[in-house]
């Protein structure tokens, strides 16, 4: 082989290497979809739409919000995982994501290994609310009128799976009562249906119910974990204790993708959520910033996903 020739390999070759590099430090060129796998209205969406200008000013391009609703959140999540690994596509995870393969064996995906982890954003409490005129008036009288009527009363969550669905079933083991599960496809309209009387109660967030709860409209009786209204008690502190499941929000995008995109991704949002006006939001939302980094990220998805596959093992996490 001439040295021309090997000059000419060598200079290809290591114009191929640089070539991923070079598109990494360029990132972003284009504009980014995230995915929310929710109808408009409920937690992933609201917080889709809060971070979205942000990071889009701190990252020069257009960030836009694309809703894939299912009852359990499976389209976006298999978008994603099959999109390219350039970092334009990003899915915002809720609990079903973690939690689908604790009830889910046979997903169109792999939890852990089709995925790159970005952040863990936040998390929050899950909260059940009744309507402002409905009879119990409190979590131990909601409670005497499940158990005298078993199997009546329904409870709406914001899909099969999600941190809402898992806390209606965690309430219904701990506190030795029969309720049927009626998912929707995000807590919006799951919301809506406890305000037209479709069901009892209905398992949310602070982000849909503050306003309904100040105004008086709903009742909240209780919420799983500390965190949002200081007026609604905890369900340990209301006497059903174990009921601690609480709502969380990651970023994804498909297996591959450089570190250093998701890092750069994850700072930006880390960034938007310390400015002070995002801060308040997320608080009064009961909302507690996380922001972890991909690597942390990775060891959190693990974890969780083990924990409840391990948990659907003891109990049926699919009532």
């Amino acid at each position: 082989m001439s040295d021309p020739t090997r000059r000419a390999l060598l200079a290809a070759a290591a114009t191929g290497l640089a070539a991923p590099a070079l598109a990494q430090s360029d990132w972003p060129t284009r504009t980014i979809r995230i995915i929310v796998p929710r109808a408009p209205g409920g937690g992933s969406d609201i917080t889709a739409r809060l971070l979205a200008p942000g990071v889009s000013a701190k990252l020069g391009q257009i960030v836009v919000v694309e809703n894939r609703p299912d009852a359990t959140a499976i389209l976006g999540a298999e978008l994603v995982a099959h999109s390219r690994p350039d970092g334009y596509t990003i899915y915002v995870a809720d609990n079903s994501f973690y939690f689908n393969p604790s009830i889910m064996p046979r997903l169109p995906y792999d939890t852990i290994r089709d995925f790159s982890c970005v952040t863990m954003l936040a998390d929050a409490p899950v909260v059940l609310m009744t309507k402002a005129d409905y009879a119990a008036r409190t979590l131990a009288e909601l409670v005497s009128r499940a158990k005298a009527e078993p199997g009546r009363l329904t409870f709406a969550s914001g899909g099969v799976g999600a941190s809402t669905h898992f806390a209606g079933v965690l309430f219904a083991l701990q506190a030795g009562i029969d309720l049927v599960h009626v998912p929707y496809r995000s807590s919006g309209p799951a919301m809506t249906a406890l305000l037209s009387g479709d069901v009892t109660m209905n398992f949310g967030g602070f982000a849909s119910g503050t306003q309904l709860i100040t105004a008086g409209t709903v009742n909240g009786l209780a919420k799983t974990v500390e965190g949002g209204m200081d007026t609604v008690p905890t369900f340990a502190a209301a006497g059903v204790p174990g009921v601690d499941v609480a709502s969380v929000w990651g970023l994804h995008m498909a297996a591959g993708t450089p570190l250093a995109i998701r890092t750069r991704l994850r700072d930006a949002c880390a960034e938007v959520m310390a400015e002070p006006v995002m801060a308040q939001r997320l608080l009064e939302m009961g909302y507690r910033t996380i922001a972890s980094t991909p690597e942390e990220h990775e060891r959190q998805t693990v974890e969780i996903v083990n924990k409840w596959v391990e948990i659907g093992k003891r109990i049926d996490l699919n009532r």
